[in-house]
């Protein structure tokens, strides 16, 4: 069976597909979209939404422990499984929401798992559908990890689906996913081990800022062995059992792979085997996304772009233009800033690898009357070339926003000096960050 042409197709409904077709629709395009799971994609359903929730809870349980230990306050344990049920729902509303976004923009939906014929013709079933332009957007998946027991393994997916919380918690991974997850479930009262195979977590992270947090997931508890790894995994009783490449044996209740992803290339069918990869595995693309295949256009975290949904968002937008609107830019990769969130959140934006301004610890000033356990000092980095600043790093309560103006100060070649020009509120993590910037 065949249906109507459309301008578009887009293969995925998370952030990049539903930034895309929103958009394309109301410029005028008719443009179809095909889920095979759940609207919102891994941001709503697996990752930033639920991950956030669960961040904020913890949030909140370490402010109840903090205070209690100061005996001013009760401290109040979290019902996981309350959470999780309050949380789902949300995210449930969230997801009708998006369909609703479809309906009023005119985009056509279908239910199901695209298959590539060629570069004008997706099939799902039985139907066949045709454009003139193919856009995948249908992100990735946690990678596999290729060890003896590797079925007993939790992965990202399942760790966002538990609905109740394993009392111990071995994580393998010391990126961002598994600090997130270390922070996280130990502040909701799970014994924490992370096993990273680098030198020090967050690699990918400015060094400092990366020790920085480091220390203070150290301090709060959580066990960390760095330069090891998890080398096999089994079933012992009602526990797991597992081994490292240092020889360390040990059991828990949860192994958590969070060594990665995988970008979804491999489920669009025989046709895809054509498009080039580039050396991080996502789909090489042009500077307007187009994949080697000339018609097929890759967005979010198929891509070969930053995987966060903030640039599968842009990205999905400015392509709709591109095809549909006019002209856009992709946005700059240099100036998208990356947030961790451990305690307190840590994130960065531009260059840090230059000359340094100024950097430094402080410790905020509620933490010394109402905390004697959970203790975490700021930190800041702020780097600049000729004056103008480059990069900033920071690890601080509110951190994923300051880090925003942070990127502005940036993007607008601000001199340094711009961060003393301004009086900021006292007493603030702010007012020691902005002051006293060389001149």
């Amino acid at each position: 069976m065949t249906q109507r042409a459309y301008d578009s197709i887009v293969i995925g409904g998370g952030s990049a597909g539903m930034a895309f077709a929103t958009t394309a629709a109301q410029l005028g395009a008719r443009v179809l979209i095909i889920e095979r799971a759940e609207l919102g994609g891994t941001c709503v359903n697996r990752g930033c939404v639920p991950k956030k929730i669960l961040w904020s809870a913890g949030e909140i349980a370490r402010a109840t422990q903090a205070v209690a230990s100061q005996n001013i306050a009760t401290q109040t344990a979290i019902d996981y499984p309350a959470l999780i049920a309050k949380r789902d729902a949300h995210i449930a509303d969230i997801r009708d929401i998006y369909a609703g976004n479809l309906d009023d923009a005119g985009v056509a939906l279908v239910r199901g798992q695209a298959t590539i014929i060629h570069a004008r013709c997706v099939k799902v079933g039985d139907t066949t559908y045709s454009a003139n332009q193919i856009i995948l957007a249908c992100g990735g998946r946690p990678a596999d990890m290729d060890i003896p027991g590797a079925a007993l393994l939790s992965n990202s997916n399942d760790v966002l689906g538990w609905t109740t919380r394993p009392d111990r918690i071995t994580i393998i991974g010391g990126g961002y996913i598994g600090c997130e997850f270390a922070a996280i479930f130990h502040a909701l009262g799970s014994d924490v081990t992370l096993v990273h195979n680098g030198p020090h977590l967050l690699d990918t992270f400015p060094k400092n800022l990366a020790l920085h947090v480091q220390k203070g997931l150290e301090a709060s508890g959580i066990r960390i062995r760095t330069d090891d790894g998890v080398t096999a995994v089994k079933q012992n009783g009602a526990s797991l059992g597992y081994t490292c490449a240092s020889g360390l044996t040990d059991t828990t209740d949860a192994v958590v792979a969070a060594a990665g992803r995988t970008p979804n290339i491999d489920q669009l069918g025989q046709f895809a085997d054509r498009l080039n990869t580039a050396d991080s595995g996502a789909l090489a693309i042009s500077d307007r996304f187009e994949t080697s295949q000339p018609g097929i256009y890759a967005i979010g975290d198929i891509a070969d772009r930053l995987p966060l949904t903030p640039v599968a968002t842009a990205d999905g937008t400015a392509l709709a233009h591109m095809l549909h609107g006019g002209d856009a830019e992709a946005v700059s990769l240099d100036l998208v800033a990356t947030t961790a969130f451990v305690y307190p959140p840590a994130a960065f934006v531009g260059d840090t690898s230059g000359t340094t301004l100024r950097s430094g610890d402080l410790t905020p000033l509620a933490q010394n009357v109402l905390s004697s356990a959970n203790r975490n000092t700021a930190f800041y980095q702020i780097n600049a070339d000729d004056d103008a600043l480059t990069g900033v790093a920071i690890a601080a309560h509110g951190a994923e926003d300051i880090i925003a103006l942070a990127a502005a100060l940036i993007a607008a070649k601000a001199p340094a000096v711009s961060l003393t020009k301004a009086t900021p509120v006292h007493p603030s993590f702010a007012e020691e960050f902005f002051a006293e910037a060389p001149m």
